[in-house]
C-alpha cells in the first residue's frame, strides 16, 4: 500500500511539473514616444504609449519624471517642464499577473522665449481720493509672442481682466502689481504706487486678532468698555477675550469651565459692559436631545482684569435672546427652553416652564423673575426710566414691562395672545419677532422689526417695521401701533437683524436682502439691497453713513458694507469667510467686527470716520451693549 502512495505522489509531480512547462512565458516591452526631442521650458510634451505584453495584457502603467508621478496607460494632461535642463521620463507597465517591464527616456528643455515686458498707465494719474473710480491700461509688450493673461494685485485685490476699472475704498500708498503671461507661459511683472487721499468714503482695515475657541461666530458682536480702550468678543467656543485698540490681546477668559468637553452644544452671546466695566457673558446650552441636563445654561460676570467675578447657573436653557439687558442695579436675561421646574423650584415657581431671570448685577443673587412667555426669541431693549421689552415666543409678540416701584410689572394676561403685547394685530394673531432687536428713541417710541404672521411659515416671514408709543401704552386696554411698514427682504429666526436710529431720527433697518431708511413718520425713505445675505442689525455713525455685514450665501466671504446717508454704497471691505453678527462703532469711530477668518474666530478692526449716532445708534444700542437708552 505504501508503494502505491509514493508512485501516485511521483505521478502527481510530474504531472504539475509537466504544467508549469506548458504556461506560456509573459514579458513586457515598456515603451513610448515623444513628438519631438527638444521643447520650450512650459511647452507641452506630447507622450505616446506604445508598450506591448506577450502572453498578458498591460493593466497599469505609471508615469515618472522628477518629483512628481502618476498612473495611467495615457497621460491624459500633457507634461511640461518650468526649468531648463536634461529632463527623464520613466515608464512602468504592469500586467494583469504582475509582471512589469521599464523604460527611461531623456529630452532637452531650453529656455530661448523672450519674456513679455509689463508696464500700465492709469487715469486719473493725481488728485486721487478714496472713492473715486480709476482706469488702469495695459501697455504691455511681447517681444516674440503675445500676452494671452492679465492679473492685477490692487492693495489686497486681485483682477483678472485687461483694462480694468478700480473703486479704492482705502486711502494711502497703495502698491499696484500688474502680471502678464505670454503664449509660451513667460512672465513680467511691474509695481507701482498710487497715492490715495483720505475722504468721507474711506474704509481701511487697521488689524485682524484671531482668538481662542472654533470658528462658529453666530449672535456674537464686539462689545466695547466705557473708555473705549478695550474690545470684548465670545465665540462659541466659550472664550471671552479682552484685546486693545491695538490689536494685542490682553486676557482670555474660559467660560465653559462649568461644561468640561463640551464646545459645539453651546449658543455665545454679544457680552454687555457696565459702566464700571464689568463685562456679562451668557452661555445656553443648546442640545435639545440632552435629556439628563448633564450640561447648564448661566451668566458670568467677568472683571475688567479678566477674573471671574460670580457665576449664576440658570439650569437647562437654550439661550436665543443673545444680550444680557444691564440695569442700574439688575441683570435680566431670557432663554428659550428651560430647565424642569423640580430641578430650579427657586427660578422657575409655581410650575411655570417660562424664563425671564432678574440678578441682582453686583453679587449675581437671584433678585427675582419675571414670566416670558414660553420662553424668548429676540432681543431687549429699556428706556432711560427702565422700562423694558422682551420678544416672547414667536407667536406672542413683544411683552413690556413697566418699572413701578422697586420692580416690574407687566399687563394683560399670563398665557394666550392679546391686546397687552406689542405686535398685536386683531383679536387672535401678532407678528413675530423670529429674534430680532428692536430700538427706542428718546421719546420712548419703538420700532420693532417683525415678520408678518399672516402666511407665516418655517422660521422666516416677510419683513414689516412697526412703531409704538409707550408714552400712549394703555395698561387698561393695550397697545396700538402708531404706523405699520412693509419692507423688502424677510425677517429671519436666529439672524438677530434689527432696528437702529440715526442723528436725525431715520429709523434703519435691517432684512435678509438689505438695508431700508424709514422716516420717522413711518414713510420709506430709500431701500439699498445687499450683495450677500445680511445678518445682524446695521450701525449708524453721527455722519449718517450706515455700516452692516453681509456673508455670501456659500460662506466664502464676509464684508463690511458702507453706505452713504443717501443710501448708496460707498466702500466694503472683505474681513473672512463670514461675519454673521453686527458691526459696532466705538466713541473714536472704529469699526469692530467679530467674525471668521481662515476657520478661526476673528476680530477686525476698521478705520471710520465719525463717533456712532447718539441714541439708539447699534446692536444693543450702543458700543457697550447694555440694551438700555442712555
Amino acid at each position: 500500500m505504501k508503494r502505491v502512495n509514493r508512485l501516485l505522489l511521483i505521478s502527481l509531480a510530474l504531472l504539475a511539473a509537466a504544467s508549469c512547462l506548458n504556461k506560456p512565458k509573459v514579458s513586457v516591452n515598456a515603451d513610448f514616444t515623444t513628438d519631438k526631442d527638444v521643447y520650450e521650458i512650459y511647452e507641452d510634451i506630447k507622450i505616446t504609449n506604445v508598450s506591448t505584453a506577450t502572453n498578458d495584457i498591460i493593466v497599469a502603467c505609471k508615469w515618472e519624471w522628477g518629483s512628481e508621478y502618476v498612473w495611467g496607460k495615457q497621460l491624459e494632461t500633457p507634461l511640461s517642464f518650468d526649468t531648463p535642463g536634461e529632463k527623464e521620463i520613466k515608464l512602468t507597465a504592469v500586467t494583469n499577473s504582475g509582471v512589469s517591464g521599464t523604460c527611461t527616456k531623456t529630452i532637452t528643455v531650453q529656455d530661448t522665449n523672450k519674456r513679455p515686458i509689463a508696464d500700465f498707465d492709469y487715469s486719473p494719474s493725481s488728485g486721487i481720493t478714496a472713492g473715486d473710480e480709476v482706469q488702469f491700461t495695459d501697455k504691455s509688450t511681447d517681444p516674440d509672442g503675445k500676452i494671452i493673461g492679465w492679473e492685477w494685485r490692487i492693495g489686497a485685490n486681485t483682477v483678472m481682466e485687461q483694462n480694468p476699472k478700480f473703486t479704492f475704498n482705502e486711502y494711502g500708498d497703495i502698491e499696484v502689481t500688474l502680471t502678464v503671461t505670454d503664449n509660451q507661459r513667460g512672465k513680467g511683472s511691474v509695481t507701482k504706487t498710487v497715492h490715495v487721499e483720505k475722504s468721507e468714503a474711506s474704509i481701511e482695515l487697521l488689524w485682524s486678532n484671531s482668538y481662542d475657541g472654533d470658528g462658529d461666530v453666530i449672535f456674537s458682536s464686539p462689545a466695547v468698555s466705557p473708555d473705549g480702550n478695550t474690545i470684548y468678543a465670545f465665540s462659541s467656543g466659550l472664550h471671552l477675550v479682552a484685546i486693545g485698540k491695538d490689536g494685542e490681546k490682553k486676557w482670555s477668559f474660559d467660560a465653559g469651565s462649568h461644561n468640561p468637553g463640551t464646545t459645539k452644544n453651546f449658543s455665545s452671546c454679544t457680552p454687555s459692559v457696565d459702566a464700571d466695566g464689568t463685562v456679562f457673558v451668557i452661555v445656553g446650552n443648546k442640545d435639545t436631545q440632552d435629556k439628563t441636563r448633564t450640561y447648564e445654561s448661566g451668566i458670568y460676570a467677568v472683571n475688567p482684569d479678566g477674573t471671574q467675578k460670580w457665576y449664576y447657573a440658570y439650569g437647562y436653557g437654550w439661550f436665543c435672546n443673545v444680550i444680557p439687558l444691564v440695569l442700574n442695579d439688575k441683570i435680566f436675561t431670557a432663554t428659550k427652553r428651560n430647565p424642569a421646574p423640580a430641578d430650579f423650584p427657586e427660578l422657575w415657581p409655581s410650575g411655570s416652564g417660562d424664563n425671564g431671570l432678574l440678578l441682582n448685577k453686583g453679587d449675581g443673587s437671584y433678585a427675582g423673575y419675571l414670566q416670558v412667555k414660553r420662553g424668548s426669541h429676540g432681543g431687549l431693549a429699556a428706556t432711560k426710566e427702565e422700562t423694558f421689552m422682551v420678544h416672547t415666543d414667536s407667536k406672542y409678540g413683544t411683552r413690556v414691562y413697566w418699572k413701578e416701584g422697586d420692580g416690574w410689572k407687566y399687563y394683560g394676561a399670563a398665557a394666550g395672545q392679546n391686546a397687552f403685547m406689542l405686535g398685536y394685530i386683531g383679536q387672535t394673531n401678532t407678528e413675530i419677532g423670529f429674534t430680532s432687536y428692536m430700538a427706542i428713541d428718546g421719546s420712548n417710541k419703538v420700532y420693532i422689526l417683525f415678520g408678518k404672521a399672516e402666511g407665516a411659515g418655517g422660521s422666516e416671514a416677510d419683513a414689516v417695521l412697526m412703531c409704538y408709543d409707550l408714552g400712549k401704552y394703555d395698561k387698561e386696554a393695550g397697545a396700538t401701533h402708531e404706523w405699520r411698514l412693509d419692507l423688502d427682504g424677510k425677517n429671519k429666526q436666529y439672524y438677530s437683524l434689527g432696528t437702529v436710529i440715526g442723528e436725525d431720527g431715520t429709523i434703519y433697518v435691517s432684512t435678509t436682502t438689505g438695508i431700508t431708511a424709514v422716516n420717522p413718520d413711518g414713510t420709506k425713505k430709500w431701500y439699498t439691497p445687499a450683495g450677500g445675505e445680511v445678518m445682524g442689525s446695521p450701525a449708524v455713525d453721527k455722519n449718517g453713513n450706515v455700516y452692516y455685514n453681509e456673508t455670501a450665501t456659500d460662506q466664502s466671504a464676509g464684508k463690511l458694507v458702507k453706505l452713504g446717508p443717501d443710501g448708496v454704497k460707498i466702500a466694503e471691505i472683505t474681513l473672512g469667510q463670514s461675519v454673521c453678527t453686527s458691526p459696532t462703532i466705538a466713541p473714536d469711530g472704529t469699526i469692530y467686527c467679530n467674525g471668521v477668518k481662515d476657520g478661526k474666530p476673528t476680530l477686525s478692526a476698521v478705520k471710520g470716520v465719525a463717533a456712532p449716532a447718539d441714541g439708539w445708534s447699534q446692536l444693543g444700542g450702543n458700543p457697550r451693549k447694555t440694551c438700555k437708552m442712555e
